[in-house]
């Protein structure tokens, strides 16, 4: 048990790195590149990275979640993991080109996609990147180490890039290039670390196995889908309804929520791969663990959430100036989120899932995406940011509060510490 908690430890520590260098050293940059950019060329960029999401979001297709969970329950299986490596590389790389040939058609189609075709065609390098990059199998074999380490160092690696290849407003493609250069580099130490420790052995690909990994994928991938619905639309639908201007408020201040969030969500994402295999084992310790997880993860969120609250005005002006005074408030309008999503984490990624009900968890998260879409527009139109910003507050909400009907309804006994599971 003391080697286990140990192992979990290291993958929190681990996935706190990736987080810390995802969200935490972009602010670096940030000050430099609203100032260089403008609002307008900051809000094009932005726009541009949240289009580019969603091919990131088809190239995932739930695989992160649903490769995970099986590399976690037949982790010392090499063939058995083969058998999942290649298949969903090629599911991936297949997807990738597909969705490259519909992004060039989209660009010729759309005057607001024309406007920023650069910043979409080099950015796509991000998205190969993660068609390349199997993090679902370092997370599903809990060995975060080394993969971390070194994603951290080619992000900090990239930063001074910024600072000497951007340098006005014409140099938002670049920006985007840069962004997109760690995600595509790391796969390239992905292979060289998987080789090196011989965990997988070449493979035919079976359509079979294809098939079937598009089925097991297919709700969580529909959940993902209806997740960016009220997250990454949001961007989309504010640069259609009130311009660059507001984007750069509200995605200024998204960053600074996301950045939060990513104090608390690699405790969970560390969790996820060991209460899955503890599901396959001892339900009893499973529902344990989840109990302890909740602790834990509540007591941190709701001091990030008081945080970003009480000092969103300091953090702000720090990190922005006074041309991005509005992101202060929509920040505070946006504090309740880390408590509202910790929650609802707990109750649909490690209890609903790992329980089975991935029907149900999708179904949650479509209808959740549906909501948001009916109010999003007028709400942008009618208050922009404030309104983009309110509607993510709503449909989170609403997401928590349907997870948690769902565990009460399935009468899921993760609460009662002495009943016998």
């Amino acid at each position: 048990m003391v080697k286990t908690d140990l192992t979990v430890f290291k993958n929190i520590i681990s996935l706190f790195s990736i987080r810390f260098a995802g969200y935490i050293i972009p602010l670096i940059t940030l000050p430099y590149l609203v100032k260089v950019l403008q609002p307008v060329g900051f809000g094009y960029l932005s726009f541009g990275i949240a289009v580019l999401q969603y091919c990131t979001l088809v190239v995932n297709y739930g695989f992160d979640l649903s490769a995970t969970r099986k590399i976690a329950q037949n982790r010392e299986n090499v063939h058995y993991i083969s058998d999942i490596f290649w298949n969903i590389l090629f599911l991936r790389l297949f997807i990738s080109l597909v969705g490259f040939l519909v992004l060039v058609v989209f660009i010729h189609l759309f005057p607001d996609l024309y406007r920023i075709k650069w910043i979409l065609l080099w950015g796509y390098l991000s998205v190969l990147g993660t068609a390349l990059f199997p993090m679902w199998l370092f997370q599903g074999k809990e060995q975060l180490g080394r993969i971390s380490a070194a994603r951290i160092f080619l992000q900090i690696s990239c930063v001074p890039l910024f600072f000497v290849f951007v340098k006005n407003t014409q140099d938002d493609w670049v920006a985007s290039l840069i962004y997109a250069l760690p995600q595509l580099l790391i796969s390239v130490v992905a292979v060289y670390i998987i080789h090196k420790r011989k965990w997988i052995v070449l493979k035919k690909i079976k359509l079979a196995t294809i098939k079937k990994e598009l089925i097991d994928g297919w709700h969580l991938f529909i959940s993902t889908a209806a997740i960016s619905l009220y997250t990454t639309t949001i961007t989309v639908v504010l640069g259609s309804v009130s311009g660059p201007y507001s984007v750069a408020i509200y995605t200024s201040a998204n960053k600074i929520l996301q950045a939060a969030q990513g104090l608390y969500q690699p405790i969970s994402s560390a969790f996820y791969p060991r209460i899955n295999n503890l599901m396959k084992e001892n339900k009893q310790l499973a529902f344990k663990t989840i109990r302890k997880l909740f602790k834990i993860q509540f007591v941190i969120t709701i001091c990030i959430s008081v945080g970003l609250f009480l000092f969103s005005n300091i953090v702000v002006d720090i990190l922005y100036g006074d041309d991005y005074r509005n992101a202060a408030l929509i920040l505070q309008l946006l504090s309740p989120i880390p408590i509202v999503v910790g929650c609802s984490n707990i109750f649909g990624i490690q209890i609903l899932l790992t329980c089975g009900y991935k029907k149900e968890f999708s179904t949650i998260l479509l209808i959740s995406g549906f909501i948001n879409m009916i109010l999003i527009f007028p709400l942008c139109y009618k208050f922009n940011e404030f309104g983009a910003a309110f509607s993510v507050l709503i449909t989170e909400i609403f997401v928590t509060v349907s997870m948690l009907f769902v565990v009460i309804l399935k009468k899921i006994p993760v609460w009662e510490s002495k009943r016998n599971v």
